[in-house]
């Protein structure tokens, strides 16, 4: 019990003997003086590059620039005693004169983590303005919605806000001149995405203490390449889909009654097996509800439907047959046509809904 006690007491002695400077500060530097609340922080935003999406996930990696403007008093300076309007900082120079200074701290809600590669630069003009950009290699969470697969755009949004300031003391706002600024890159390294557009938006949401803060939210839309899924998704596709044809159209001495449901089981498991190959090759494909989920579920039931019409109709003997000795031919006749057709018809609205 005594050996407990000592070591308390040496504890406390050390901590006494270490004094205030050893101990983090948790104080942050106040809002700047002289400026009108809330606090209007502009902000522009480039996405420089997309390296790559992940639809299953619904991850994005992404280069990410993101530039704020606010006016703070409090570091102005005499440009004529200077000799210079502007003060420049990058780095490390740009963090430790951040530390001294008010900085609305913006961080983007949707990252994962912590970013790859960062940079930061800091610009100080002698009016007082204030012109941050910080770069960030890092990943996002974002929302991906497979619904239009392979013509689908996805719109890859990343919010900011400030966390320790509420919407009373700091606004995020942008203006025609950040909105001329923010930009998408014109290539992307993400492989089948092309660039379509980036746009913002604006709004509130309530925080932990039950306060309203400022969001906005930038919007990068991309495009799928559909032109590199054509061929590769619907050729595959409409081909074991033609089988169809063969037993609605060829006589039975060319496709013999004893070959035709053989055929049709064949034709579903090739059907099963593309659907896991399009799922490995297109992930997300068949298991985020595209169309071409659609289609394949589709085709199970059509080609089911076709057998099953094809063995009715194949029925010569049957009392129905006798007693109408032409319904059988004209009804095979008729449905040649119209079953495909009613087919298509329904895939195209399928990938058009």
């Amino acid at each position: 019990m005594r050996r407990l006690v000592r070591a308390i007491l040496a504890a406390l002695v050390a901590l006494a003997c270490l004094g205030p400077s050893a101990i983090p500060s948790l104080a942050q530097v106040s809002l700047p003086e002289g400026v009108e609340l809330p606090i209007q922080v502009r902000l522009a935003v480039r996405v420089l590059n997309i390296v790559r999406l992940h639809e299953v996930l619904g991850e994005v990696g992404a280069s990410v620039d993101f530039t704020q403007r606010w006016s703070d008093p409090a570091v102005a300076f005499d440009r004529i005693e200077r000799g210079s309007e502007r003060i420049d900082l990058v780095g490390p120079e740009a963090e430790a004169r951040l530390k001294q200074m008010w900085s609305p701290d913006l961080m983007i809600e949707s990252m994962i983590g912590t970013p790859r590669a960062q940079t930061v630069s800091l610009s100080l003009f002698h009016d007082g303005r204030v012109v941050l950009v910080r770069r960030f290699d890092a990943d996002f969470r974002v929302q991906v919605s497979m619904g239009a697969f392979p013509f689908d755009r996805q719109a890859l949004a990343l919010s900011f806000v400030p966390p320790r300031h509420p919407a009373s003391e700091v606004v995020l706002t942008t203006t025609e001149f950040d909105r001329h600024y923010s930009s998408i890159a014109p290539a992307l390294s993400a492989v089948n995405w092309i660039p379509a557009k980036l746009g913002f938006r604006q709004d509130t949401f309530y925080g932990w203490n039950a306060r309203p803060y400022s969001r906005l939210t930038a919007v990068a839309e991309i495009d799928r390449n559909w032109h590199r899924y054509v061929l590769r998704v619907f050729v595959p596709y409409f081909a074991i889909m033609s089988l169809s044809l063969f037993l609605l159209w060829a006589p039975e001495r060319v496709i013999s009654n004893t070959q035709r449901a053989p055929m049709v089981f064949s034709s579903l498991l090739a059907l099963a097996a593309l659907s896991f190959t399009f799922e490995s090759s297109f992930p997300g494909s068949i298991s985020m509800n595209s169309p071409i989920a659609t289609m394949i579920s589709m085709g199970y039931f059509y080609l089911i439907i076709v057998l099953l019409l094809d063995v009715l109709l194949s029925q010569h003997g049957s009392p129905i047959a006798q007693r109408y000795p032409s319904l059988l031919t004209e009804v095979r006749r008729n449905i040649r046509f119209t079953v495909p057709v009613i087919y298509v018809g329904l895939c195209l609205v399928v990938m058009l809904a």
